[in-house]
């Protein structure tokens, strides 16, 4: 079979269809032609394979044609159906987890990441708030954070990443709000997401859980003053002083540890 017998594809069920897309090693015409089949399936057949086949696309990103990536998503921003939406918030934790993995090897460029966002951001239609009103909530305090650390997840901040966090029940939200000032210092975001998530558990908190944070960030702080990483340690300095209420010991004085504390 070559790819300009467009019309076979169409002769084709779904599962071998979406095996072509699922093997990069296969021709980029190939893989066109079986997209164009694809996307004329029912939402029902095309939208759950279009997540797999974008998951694969998320864990090797270097073996597809950026164009096909890109066709892909192209696919679900513009399908009527709001199943497309539901099938772009499920993949919605793979790539932003991709986008901040610290994992050697190939991830998403940012161009691609970004291009995705904007993607899920598009999906406004009247039958698509339905969606959105159910899908919102359930995304996990580790993907709202990512939102806020992956650099290309700009199209995203409308949904207000750390107002979402905030409305967390306790202990996952003073989890959440540690995880993202220690990631948005890791990753060099900016300080100003940190300083209003300490804002944030400075109004309230978990008590065992802030503990808990505070021992993490503490140690996080000490790592960046030994690697002389003063723009990390400074702005983790001034997090801390927002939200670390411990005295400061003579013993702590002396060596010159913690010093955002009274």
């Amino acid at each position: 079979m070559v790819a300009r017998d467009i019309h076979v594809y169409d002769s084709l069920d779904t599962p071998t269809l979406t095996n072509l897309l699922l093997n990069p090693a296969q021709h980029r015409e190939i893989h066109r032609a079986a997209l164009s089949a694809l996307s004329r399936r029912s939402a029902d057949q095309r939208c759950p394979r279009l997540v797999l086949i974008l998951r694969n696309v998320i864990s090797k990103p270097d073996r597809y044609d950026q164009e096909i990536m890109m066709a892909i998503v192209d696919i679900l921003a513009t399908d009527p159906d709001p199943k497309a939406t539901i099938a772009l918030f499920e993949v919605l934790p793979d790539m932003l987890e991709a986008g901040i993995s610290d994992q050697e090897g190939p991830k998403p460029k940012p161009e691609f990441r970004e291009y995705f966002y904007k993607a899920l951001m598009t999906r406004q239609r009247e039958s698509d708030m339905d969606v959105w009103r159910v899908m919102l909530p359930q995304l996990s305090p580790r993907t709202l954070v990512a939102m806020l650390l992956d650099p290309a997840a700009e199209p995203l901040q409308p949904l207000e990443p750390l107002s979402l966090i905030d409305r967390l029940p306790e202990p996952k939200r003073t989890r959440a709000l540690i995880a993202a000032i220690a990631g948005v210092v890791r990753a060099r975001r900016p300080a100003e997401i940190a300083f209003e998530a300490a804002r944030l558990l400075k109004e309230s908190h978990d008590r065992a859980r802030l503990e808990e944070g505070l021992r993490l960030l503490t140690l996080q702080w000490s790592r960046y003053q030994t690697a002389r990483m003063r723009a990390q340690a400074d702005t983790l300095q001034t997090a801390l002083r927002l939200i670390d209420p411990r005295p400061r010991s003579i013993t702590e004085r002396l060596a010159g540890k913690r010093p955002w504390a009274s």
